[in-house]
């Protein structure tokens, strides 16, 4: 089974290469090619698909690594789930600014897979959404 910095790993190399086939592409319209040429299509489609397969390695990488943190889990949940139910019922822009804020940071905190940098994100976004911590 692979780790998921191995898979980290993966992804990373595959949006590198889909970068560089992207500026293939790119490079081959500036020299004239027309946007319907077969070979401009094809590189466009695998563009696309090495995109896919990047994102996919990264987010099995993710659900690796918080499959094994429950509590992680739960905290993201109710904290994601307080600021849905404060935004739909929302009229002030800054508390929406201020909720939109804290879920970003719950998003990067769930990046570094620490998990007391999500509980505190969580109760961040809990607090942000009105509800007592």
């Amino acid at each position: 089974t692979l780790s998921d910095d191995q898979m980290q790993a993966l992804a990373q190399s595959f949006h590198d290469i889909a970068v560089e086939v992207g500026q293939v592409r790119l490079n081959a319209i500036a020299a004239g090619n027309k946007l319907t040429d077969p070979g401009i299509v094809q590189l466009q489609g695998y563009v696309y698909s090495l995109m896919n397969v990047a994102a996919g390695f990264a987010l099995q990488a993710a659900n690796i690594t918080l499959a094994n943190a429950d509590e992680a889990v739960n905290q993201i949940s109710v904290a994601t789930k307080a600021a849905d139910k404060a935004l739909a019922n929302l009229q002030k822009i800054d508390k929406a600014v201020n909720i939109a804020s804290s879920v970003i940071v719950l998003a990067m905190a769930i990046t570094t897979k620490d998990p007391s940098q999500i509980a505190a994100a969580s109760k961040s976004v809990l607090s942000a959404a009105g509800l007592e911590v």
